[in-house]
């Protein structure tokens, strides 16, 4: 495995588990405020894991061509971001949240579903092919992102010493910025730009899996639970799911070049 990729790991497990314990020891789960220490340490810890991936992306940054090849683990982990973003969907529903930003949220989140699962059969086909004609959906599955951004602006809940809602909005527009990479790179490869790609991907695997796991199955916990959470818990899950397809496309983006300085 490529040395950037394996410190890359190293930096995201050791985010994940300090998230973790300060999810566990020293943060009021309740109001979300910070019990012990100072808020930006926090903010500290998640901009070296950023940065890290920012700069291990850059450098590993080549063409997009391998993305539109077969493979198993992106076309699995593509298929279960949608199938929690189908839960979220329902459970929002399901749970009696029917306002109309709930509704638009639902029916977004249902759009993404549609472009996530058939992005993901395409790339467990053997002959791989786009998903759609065009590139069109990809726009639409991508909206409800540009919906999690402005609502968490006009809800105003956020502030620097409630971290979690704070790093949310980083999180959406670090999935966004990939996203938006990945369809301009299977739909138009040649106008692609290769680093920004490998740059969102990474920093989507450190915002939306590394830090955002720990959250989202500290909402899960019997002490935490409620029915109200399960949209969240599914959401969560789903961009946990695309942060790990964003380091799986770096990867095979590495591997590719490597492949290719070898001959």
């Amino acid at each position: 495995m490529n040395p950037r990729i394996k410190l890359l790991f190293v930096v995201g497990t050791a985010l994940t588990i300090g998230r973790a314990l300060d999810l566990g020891l020293w943060t009021d789960l309740e109001s979300g405020l910070c019990a012990v220490g100072p808020v930006w340490l926090r903010y500290a810890a998640l901009a070296v894991g950023v940065l890290a991936a920012i700069c291990i992306g850059r450098k590993l940054a080549h063409g997009p061509q391998e993305l539109r090849n077969r493979c198993k683990a992106s076309g699995t982990v593509t298929i279960m971001a949608g199938a929690f973003f189908a839960l979220a969907a329902l459970a929002r529903l399901a749970v009696g949240l029917t306002g109309i930003g709930a509704v638009v949220r639902a029916v977004l989140e249902v759009l993404c579903t549609v472009w996530l699962v058939l992005l993901g059969r395409k790339w467990l086909r053997p002959d791989w092919q786009l998903p759609t004609k065009s590139m069109a959906s990809g726009i639409w599955g991508t909206l409800v992102f540009y919906w999690c951004v402005l609502s968490r602006f006009m809800e105003n809940s956020s502030s620097w010493h409630r971290v979690s809602p704070t790093v949310m909005v980083w999180e959406m527009l670090a999935v966004l910025l990939f996203l938006s990479s990945l369809v301009r790179a299977l739909w138009l490869p040649e106008t692609s730009d290769g680093k920004l790609l490998c740059m969102s991907g990474l920093a989507s695997f450190m915002l939306a899996f590394c830090w955002e796991l720990p959250q989202t199955l500290t909402l899960a916990m019997p002490s935490q639970f409620k029915l109200t959470s399960l949209p969240a818990i599914f959401f969560g899950l789903g961009i946990a799911c695309v942060g790990v397809l964003g380091v799986f496309a770096v990867v095979r983006i590495a591997a590719a070049a490597a492949f290719e300085s070898r001959e």
